[in-house]
Protein backbone atom coordinates (compact mmCIF):
# COMPACT_ATOMS: atom_id res chain seq x y z
CA UNK A 1 0.00 0.00 0.00
CA UNK A 2 2.59 2.39 0.67
CA UNK A 3 4.41 1.97 -2.38
CA UNK A 4 1.32 3.34 -4.46
CA UNK A 5 0.97 5.95 -1.98
CA UNK A 6 4.51 7.48 -2.30
CA UNK A 7 4.17 6.61 -6.17
CA UNK A 8 6.21 5.44 -9.37
CA UNK A 9 9.03 7.40 -11.97
CA UNK A 10 12.01 6.69 -13.77
CA UNK A 11 15.15 6.41 -12.21
CA UNK A 12 17.71 8.98 -12.45
CA UNK A 13 20.24 8.87 -14.14
CA UNK A 14 18.51 7.44 -16.66
CA UNK A 15 20.03 3.68 -17.63
CA UNK A 16 17.41 0.45 -19.07
CA UNK A 17 15.37 -1.75 -17.09
CA UNK A 18 15.35 -5.52 -17.09
CA UNK A 19 13.43 -5.54 -19.94
CA UNK A 20 15.30 -3.14 -21.67
CA UNK A 21 13.07 -0.15 -21.30
CA UNK A 22 13.37 2.52 -18.57
CA UNK A 23 14.72 1.84 -15.57
CA UNK A 24 11.99 2.49 -12.73
CA UNK A 25 11.91 3.31 -9.10
CA UNK A 26 9.18 3.17 -6.15
CA UNK A 27 8.03 3.62 -2.84
CA UNK A 28 10.69 4.91 -0.33
CA UNK A 29 13.23 4.75 -3.06
CA UNK A 30 11.72 7.60 -4.94
CA UNK A 31 11.25 9.92 -2.12
CA UNK A 32 15.07 9.57 -1.44
CA UNK A 33 15.87 10.40 -5.50
CA UNK A 34 13.53 12.78 -5.45
CA UNK A 35 15.23 14.58 -2.32
CA UNK A 36 18.50 14.52 -3.93
CA UNK A 37 17.29 16.05 -6.75
CA UNK A 38 15.86 18.88 -5.34
CA UNK A 39 18.44 19.93 -3.45
CA UNK A 40 20.87 19.43 -6.43
CA UNK A 41 18.66 21.12 -9.11
CA UNK A 42 19.67 25.20 -9.11
CA UNK A 43 16.34 26.95 -9.15
CA UNK A 44 15.55 28.09 -12.48
CA UNK A 45 17.43 25.22 -14.05
CA UNK A 46 14.20 23.12 -14.99
CA UNK A 47 12.30 24.26 -18.19
CA UNK A 48 8.22 24.89 -17.52
CA UNK A 49 8.90 24.20 -13.51
CA UNK A 50 11.96 27.64 -12.98
CA UNK A 51 10.93 27.66 -9.28
CA UNK A 52 11.72 23.82 -8.81
CA UNK A 53 14.79 23.27 -6.94
CA UNK A 54 17.02 24.60 -4.22
CA UNK A 55 19.36 27.52 -3.53
CA UNK A 56 22.35 24.94 -2.72
CA UNK A 57 24.23 25.76 -6.15
CA UNK A 58 24.37 29.20 -5.41
CA UNK A 59 26.27 28.71 -2.47
CA UNK A 60 29.00 26.41 -4.46
CA UNK A 61 32.21 28.26 -4.32
CA UNK A 62 31.56 29.70 -0.86
CA UNK A 63 34.01 29.07 1.92
CA UNK A 64 33.37 26.87 4.71
CA UNK A 65 32.26 28.98 7.39
CA UNK A 66 29.76 28.82 9.93
CA UNK A 67 27.56 31.30 8.13
CA UNK A 68 27.83 29.25 4.86
CA UNK A 69 27.14 25.99 7.16
CA UNK A 70 23.88 28.09 8.10
CA UNK A 71 22.50 29.11 4.64
CA UNK A 72 23.31 25.49 3.52
CA UNK A 73 20.86 24.25 6.05
CA UNK A 74 18.29 26.91 5.33
CA UNK A 75 18.71 26.57 1.74
CA UNK A 76 17.83 23.12 1.83
CA UNK A 77 15.40 23.08 4.23
CA UNK A 78 12.97 25.56 1.86
CA UNK A 79 13.67 23.34 -1.00
CA UNK A 80 12.27 20.60 0.93
CA UNK A 81 9.39 22.06 2.42
CA UNK A 82 8.23 23.91 -0.97
CA UNK A 83 9.12 20.44 -3.30
CA UNK A 84 8.53 17.33 -1.58
CA UNK A 85 5.17 16.90 0.58
CA UNK A 86 5.53 13.25 1.32
CA UNK A 87 8.24 14.11 4.15
CA UNK A 88 8.27 16.56 7.19
CA UNK A 89 11.53 17.65 8.16
CA UNK A 90 12.73 17.35 11.63
CA UNK A 91 16.21 18.76 11.24
CA UNK A 92 19.13 19.80 9.06
CA UNK A 93 22.50 19.77 9.76
CA UNK A 94 25.43 20.53 7.57
CA UNK A 95 28.74 19.18 9.23
CA UNK A 96 32.35 19.25 7.39
CA UNK A 97 33.06 15.97 5.89
CA UNK A 98 36.29 15.18 8.45
CA UNK A 99 38.32 13.41 5.43
CA UNK A 100 37.51 15.38 2.47
CA UNK A 101 38.16 19.29 3.22
CA UNK A 102 35.87 20.77 0.52
CA UNK A 103 32.78 18.50 1.42
CA UNK A 104 30.08 19.01 3.51
CA UNK A 105 27.66 16.50 4.41
CA UNK A 106 24.03 17.37 4.37
CA UNK A 107 22.29 14.99 7.09
CA UNK A 108 18.49 15.47 7.12
CA UNK A 109 16.01 13.91 9.41
CA UNK A 110 12.92 13.41 8.64
CA UNK A 111 9.33 11.67 8.52
CA UNK A 112 8.38 9.89 5.76
CA UNK A 113 4.55 10.60 6.24
CA UNK A 114 3.02 7.48 4.39
CA UNK A 115 4.40 5.42 7.27
CA UNK A 116 4.97 8.24 9.74
CA UNK A 117 8.42 6.49 10.10
CA UNK A 118 11.83 8.83 11.20
CA UNK A 119 14.90 8.44 8.51
CA UNK A 120 17.92 9.81 7.67
CA UNK A 121 19.32 11.35 4.42
CA UNK A 122 23.03 12.41 3.93
CA UNK A 123 23.44 14.60 0.78
CA UNK A 124 27.41 15.30 -0.12
CA UNK A 125 28.01 19.10 -1.11
CA UNK A 126 31.42 20.14 -2.30
CA UNK A 127 32.00 23.86 -1.69
CA UNK A 128 35.40 25.57 -1.64
CA UNK A 129 39.04 24.65 0.16
CA UNK A 130 39.34 26.97 2.96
Amino acid sequence: MTRSILGRGVRFPFHPGATGGLAYVEGEDLVFQSMKLILATAIGERQMRFRFGSELPDLLFEPITGATLAALEEAARTALRDHEPRVRVLAIDAVPAPDVASRVDLKVEFILLSSSRRENLVFPFYLEQR
